[in-house]
């Protein structure tokens, strides 16, 4: 109960900084799914045959099926992550794919091939830079928030300016909303073309330390994770989820 105290006093926060839209925000549906390392080509098929469906070429979100490099003891080899424009849409898509022959056959091809360990519902708070869906690497930063309107604010500024990583990587912060790890509040996710070439630019390696530091301020760094894009598939860009 305290717990979801905090969170809505947090939504309530960002909603009063003009950073949390009532209702209007993108929701991301996060799937941890432990696959049969002799069964990971059969998903991938799953994915890509799902996409070319009806069903799968109607979705007006977008899907990012991503290889989990390092989680640490989450037991996860992959993530599906679902993201919609909003919480309406999220319940509308739900309700009408429910008995969809595409959408069964694409389920049933992932409970034979793995299983579900963790789900999580994240809402947008604010993002910026490239646009995510061209990401082809991750960089996942779970933290606990202690001031969620002022992280936001930092966030926001730093969307810009000499001392931005907009022009290296695409940024965005999503809020937990059900579900999720004890003692997460957030999830930063930095999308990158080689993780690489991002941590070693001398943008990053001049503005990331000190922007740490100002962000550890309002935040704990609980844990960070890298995943590997697969494949993506929708119509909803970063451009819309930012808005």
């Amino acid at each position: 109960m305290r717990s979801l105290i905090i969170f809505l006093v947090t939504l309530m926060g960002l909603a009063a900084q003009g950073m949390l839209p009532a209702s209007a925000n993108a929701i991301w549906v996060d799937y941890q799914v432990a696959v049969n390392p002799a069964k990971q080509s059969a998903v991938v098929a799953a994915f890509d045959k799902y996409r070319t469906t009806q069903t799968g070429r109607a979705f007006p979100g977008v899907m990012f099926l991503n290889t989990q490099v390092a989680n640490g003891a989450n037991p996860a080899t992959h993530n599906l992550a679902v993201v919609y424009a909003n919480q309406k849409e999220w319940e509308t898509r739900s309700a009408s794919i429910a008995a969809s022959p595409d959408f069964l056959q694409f389920q049933a091809a992932l409970a034979s091939s793995g299983q579900i360990v963790a789900e999580t519902v994240y809402e947008h708070v604010v993002g910026f830079g490239k646009n995510a869906e061209d990401s082809k690497q991750f960089i996942g930063y779970a933290v606990n928030v202690r001031n969620a309107a002022r992280y936001a604010e930092l966030m926001q500024a730093s969307s810009e300016g000499p001392d931005s990583l907009a022009g290296v990587a695409s940024i965005d912060l999503w809020a937990v909303k059900a579900g999720g790890q004890p003692g997460i509040s957030h999830i930063v996710v930095v999308g990158v073309e080689s993780r690489a070439d991002y941590l070693n630019d001398p943008q990053t390696l001049r503005v990331l330390p000190p922007f740490q530091k100002q962000l550890s301020r309002v935040r704990d760094l609980v844990g960070v994770t890298y995943v590997d894009n697969i494949a993506t598939t929708g119509q909803l860009g970063s451009a819309v989820i930012r808005k």
